[in-house]
């Protein structure tokens, strides 16, 4: 099977999508990204004693309860490549005012600002923004944030995530997979819901490899043999280390894992940070972009919809990391209802289409396959990009959840991460 190749935009229409099936394993898949090990519970809701209720005259009926106002500007903080662009945001894929369609319609539908702002790179360099006010008690000035699963575990079992009203998200309630429900942190989904779902793998840039006379990797093994100079790893330490395990052999599943087992890794690392090796979140796609870098780790959706020729994602010999980010409102948010109106309206199927019509990461929400099918049968995808979209079984085999780790594996992780990166 070919699995690669460059993510060139005008090479294929985003438009056009999905003849046939591509779904085998994709459930799979999810049930993949939403891992198997324990996690902090979320906190229990507190019951507020309401009066009893008045019966109506019979001859009246019952009011409904009135709808809050939205209120905005609806203030989003989410990663970069992660919503749908056109015109000069799309080419330059960095959001603009006005530059998203999902954006604009929900602006116009409910009358209310969105500031949409790419500002996390990784969920560490973010949550260190939202410490302070969460522990004073404060707003943190956001209204809805994007955070990968084990982070928002960690928020969430804090109580400083707020309940999500789930009347104000039927969209959600009927349209989310079921591989990603009754996830052990959350399993009522009351403080999140997902945004996307996507692998960690290799990415390179063809010409780049070419003009300097250097093979394509296939493998971690072949990435970690590049000029250590010339590749980037992530700051994502779960990313980077389940990787590094997979390249050594031994197991990516935490209940398996042990600290000699990280200590390896980190082993394995350290000489290629003595000779150049960096680490890096979503601004990898600048360095790809100035033709810095020869190969990273990178996240599977990026490279495919980066716009410029040559990039390419590869799924390594040894596996690939899977994960979901997952939207959630923090404490004390001003927009709360604005925010929650924004989560329904991305689970539109017609929209959650409309955002994979970009992004090229997996898609929570049922029936915007369907529609990504209809949306131009002339044209369909290849087999590259409807791997990231729907991987297929031999894909799925060989995935992998780094995600929920035992304190005292989460510590030694954290230890020798910093060490690493020379802090």
């Amino acid at each position: 099977m070919d699995q690669r190749k460059t993510g060139v935009r005008g090479e294929i229409s985003r438009r056009a999508f999905l003849q046939g099936s591509a779904l085998a394993g994709f459930g799979a898949f999810l049930a993949a990204c939403t891992g198997g090990a324990q996690s902090p519970s979320a906190p229990a809701s507190i019951a507020v004693p309401t009066p009893p209720p008045v019966s109506p005259s019979p001859s009246v009926a019952p009011s409904p309860t009135p709808k809050p106002i939205p209120t905005g500007p609806l203030e989003w903080a989410t990663w970069e490549a992660y919503i749908d662009l056109v015109g000069k945001a799309a080419e330059a894929q960095k959001y603009a005012p006005g530059s998203s369609p999902t954006i604009v319609q929900f602006k116009k539908k409910y009358s209310v600002d969105v500031d949409y702002v790419e500002k996390i790179n990784d969920n560490e360099e973010f949550f260190a923004t939202l410490q302070a006010p969460f522990v004073s008690g404060l707003p943190t000035g956001w209204d809805l944030i994007v955070m990968t699963d084990w982070m928002a575990a960690q928020l969430i079992s804090k109580g400083w995530i707020e309940q999500i009203d789930q009347s104000n998200v039927p969209n959600c309630v009927a349209n989310l997979r079921d591989a990603l429900r009754n996830q052990p942190w959350d399993a009522k989904n009351d403080f999140h819901y997902p945004w996307q779902s996507g692998m960690t793998g290799i990415g390179f840039n063809t010409k780049t490899l070419k003009a300097v006379n250097k093979p394509e990797p296939k493998s971690l093994k072949d990435l970690y043999a590049l000029p250590a100079n010339k590749i980037t790893f992530l700051t994502e330490s779960r990313d980077t280390f389940g990787l590094g395990l997979l390249k050594l052999g031994k197991s990516a599943d935490p209940a398996q894992t042990t600290a000699d087992d990280l200590q390896a890794v980190h082993d394995d690392i350290k000489p290629l940070t003595e000779k150049g090796l960096r680490f890096t979140g979503n601004d990898y796609l600048q360095d790809f972009a100035a033709k810095k870098v020869y190969a990273a780790m990178v996240w599977s959706g990026d490279l495919a919809s980066s716009g410029t020729e040559g990039d390419t994602f590869v799924f390594p010999e040894e596996g690939v990391m899977v994960w979901t980010d997952n939207m959630m409102i923090p404490k004390g948010a001003k927009n709360k209802y604005t925010a929650e109106l924004m989560m329904n309206f991305v689970y539109d199927p017609k929209i959650a289409a409309q955002i994979e019509n970009y992004v090229y990461y997996v898609c929570p929400v049922n029936g915007a396959e369907d529609i990504l099918k209809a949306l131009n049968k002339s044209a369909p995808l290849d087999s590259y990009h409807l791997n990231l979209l729907f991987p297929p079984a031999d894909i799925v085999a060989k995935q992998h959840n780094f995600q929920f780790l035992t304190p005292d594996l989460d510590k030694s992780l954290k230890e020798l991460f910093l060490d690493l990166q020379g802090k």
